[in-house]
């Protein structure tokens, strides 16, 4: 269109999880320039990712940590280094998760151990080889169930679609 007023897109926000070995934040992601976006980009080479912003944030302590739970407008993380995992149950994080890692289409059940978290679920490669962790920081991953090791009355967390961060796993385990 050349005269008029253009469309604009409304933009939607998705609810995004992310865990950190020392909390818990949930918040409003946008779905245009989402976290899990960011953490496709992330590679090794470069694991900070870049600033996330998540608005009408939730953060929680997890394990050791005495802080209280406190809400905030508007929550940023300067990195995704520290990041363990990203997950949400939204429907549009799957699509961003396609979009994103539509090469990874081979399926693999995999157990992690990543800091504190023992992490279950359903990992893709982009081959019919287990993924080796070794090009990017962050490996898409479904159904996945997240026990913590460090607080054993903490409940467990799960989630359909997500990525995990390479850089933090101590080991893993692929079923074949």
């Amino acid at each position: 269109m050349i005269f008029g007023k253009k469309e604009e897109k409304e933009k939607k926000s998705i609810r995004v999880s992310i865990l950190t070995n020392e909390y818990l934040v949930d918040g409003l992601d946008d779905s245009d320039s989402s976290a899990l976006s960011g953490a496709f980009d992330a590679e090794i080479d470069d694991p900070s990712g870049g600033c996330l912003l998540l608005t009408d944030a939730r953060v929680q302590p997890m394990g050791n940590i005495n802080t209280p739970t406190r809400t905030f407008d508007e929550w940023r993380m300067p990195s995704l280094t520290n990041v363990v995992a990203m997950f949400s149950d939204d429907p549009a994080a799957e699509d961003i998760l396609l979009e994103m890692w539509e090469d990874y289409q081979t399926p693999f059940k995999v157990l992690i151990y990543s800091g504190t978290y023992i992490i279950e679920g359903t990992v893709y490669s982009e081959d019919e080889a287990p993924p080796d962790f070794m090009l990017l920081a962050f490996a898409p991953i479904e159904d996945l169930k997240i026990t913590s090791q460090v607080d054993k009355k903490a409940e467990i967390i799960r989630a359909k679609w997500g990525v995990v961060n390479s850089m933090m796993m101590q080991g893993y385990s692929i079923e074949k």
